[in-house]
């Protein structure tokens, strides 16, 4: 197989082919594989490791629980990364090695010379007693439960609690709520439906600014859906009727979905790249870790933003797959290293099965970061759509 020319300092000495070993195959990963592959040529190795053969796209989740989209077309296969010239392999992750520069898998011992952790945010269900054996939809099997009980659902109460930040797209709580309200308005039974949202945080999206905030309570406020602050969920009872919250304030309701604890992945937190903390810290211009050559990217990681930090949201994974991808090309190929990256991204933000607004901007600008939510818009739900179908091609 004839081979790309080399240009740059390194060229001579990269020669030799390199592996790029990517940890996970959601929204980062993907990315940062198929950023580095389409620089580097047949010598070097892109390979991708995660347990599912086929991930599913959570932020499909509040339309899916409504029967707005179908469970069948939430997915896409990694085995078609092939196509890219990305090998998949489906296993389990069982022990992160840098000193060793291999990772243990189920199928067998994987050497590396870069290393991509990006394996996401793990849910604590047992963090708030009672939660796992209650509604979700941030998972898609629970998602795919609370879909059948919602359709049955005539009258009640419906809470939707967040336990404690961060977690992933901040605004798929009131996004949830506000699609269920237009799901009840739809079926004729909104008068006989209450919707409320409890959440941690003082305030919905308080990483996009007052004004954005401010927008969302009325938002929701116009809707009839209470929204609570200051509240994080701490426990639901044992027949998922009833709630209680850090306010010390509790609720019965028909349906109570929670927004599960996130944290550090096992098998990330035991390598010990995150040195201790709660997620790993990473360079902000490069995502690498304390470890050269090994990156974290999207929800394990954290890149501080103002007050706050970057939204772990699949679209900023992505920006930061690319970015590692680029990065580590440019190290192989000895060209000059790519710009910073720069922490741009956005969610949509649908406020019923039509419209869809959208929020984020530039999280690491000078002076803090410059935000925006637009309004909702026919146009933007369509935009949402078009994402979806892209993700799916792996597109995103």
């Amino acid at each position: 197989m004839r081979l790309k020319a080399w240009k740059g300092p390194g060229a001579i000495s990269n020669m030799v082919g390199k592996k790029v070993l990517v940890l996970g195959g959601g929204f980062g990963g993907v990315q940062a594989a198929i950023s580095a592959r389409a620089t580097l040529d047949a010598s070097h190795e892109v390979k991708i490791v995660d347990r599912n053969r086929v991930p599913h796209l959570c932020g499909m989740n509040p339309l899916l629980i409504v029967g707005e989209r179908d469970t069948n077309k939430t997915g896409r296969s990694l085995g078609r990364l092939a196509n890219r010239g990305i090998n998949f392999v489906e296993a389990n992750i069982d022990l992160i090695d840098t000193s060793a520069q291999n990772v243990a898998t189920s199928v067998g011992t994987l050497d590396y010379d870069y290393l991509v952790i990006a394996l996401g945010a793990a849910y604590d269900w047992d963090a708030v007693p009672g939660a796992r054996d209650a509604y979700s939809f941030y998972d898609f099997d629970y998602a795919r439960h609370l879909r059948r009980r919602l359709s049955r659902l005539k009258r009640g109460k419906i809470v939707l609690a967040a336990a404690k930040p961060p977690y992933k797209c901040p605004p798929a709580p009131m996004e949830t709520a506000m699609i269920l309200n237009w799901w009840a308005r739809r079926n004729g039974i909104r008068k006989d439906i209450d919707i409320s949202v409890y959440i941690p945080e003082p305030g919905p999206l308080g990483v996009a600014g007052k004004e954005a905030s401010m927008r969302v309570r009325s938002a929701l406020s116009s809707r009839g859906i209470e929204l609570v602050t200051s509240a994080g969920v701490t426990e639901v009872s044992a027949d998922g009727r009833e709630a209680s919250f850090a306010d010390g304030s509790s609720t019965t309701a028909t349906v109570i979905a929670t927004v599960p604890v996130h944290k550090l992945p096992n098998v990330v937190a035991a390598s010990g790249i995150s040195g201790g903390k709660p997620w790993v810290p990473v360079n902000k211009a490069t995502l690498e870790t304390s470890s050269p050559n090994v990156f974290a990217i999207g929800d394990v990681n954290v890149v501080p933003s103002g007050d706050f930090a970057i939204p772990k949201a699949g679209v900023f994974a992505a920006g930061q797959g690319t970015k590692v991808g680029e990065v580590i090309a440019s190290r192989i190929t000895g060209s000059s290293e790519p710009e910073p990256y720069a922490g741009v991204g956005f969610c949509f933000m649908a406020y019923s099965g039509g419209r869809s607004a959208t929020v984020g901007g530039q999280f690491l600008a000078e002076g803090g970061p410059d935000t925006i939510l637009s309004e909702p818009t026919v146009s933007g739900m369509k935009s949402k759509d078009r994402f979806e179908r892209d993700w799916r091609s792996f597109k995103i």
